[in-house]
């Protein structure tokens, strides 16, 4: 599985409308959006949340592939309202492999 943190803000132009709009994004798409993260979080593929007192999120999805992550956003209505940046994630582990290689490669190099 590989791991993407998932950031979420919600778009300038998306709030401060009428109160009929707020009620309508609330029911059309976030309320549907947080059912569905909920259930991807029952499934141990999602966790993380949003930024309480803002209007923006952070997640770690855990994921096949990209493409994945790419179906399971797209899924999700509340794309329509807010922009995401995607970075993926190295593991710790993974780090810490690669980071010993590179002091044994220098150690060799430099003869120790």
């Amino acid at each position: 599985m590989e791991q993407y943190l998932v950031m979420f803000k919600l778009r300038e132009e998306s709030y401060g409308g009428s109160e009929e709009e707020a009620a309508f994004m609330l029911s059309d798409q976030i309320i549907p959006s947080l059912e569905r993260l909920s259930e991807i979080e029952s499934d141990n593929r999602v966790m993380g949340g949003f930024i309480e007192g803002q209007r923006s999120g952070a997640f770690i999805f855990s994921v096949k592939d990209y493409e994945e992550l790419d179906k399971t956003l797209a899924s999700l209505p509340i794309m329509n309202v807010y922009d995401v940046d995607v970075a993926p994630l190295q593991t710790i582990s993974s780090a810490l492999d690669r980071d010993r290689n590179i002091v044994g490669e220098v150690k060799k190099a430099a003869g120790l």
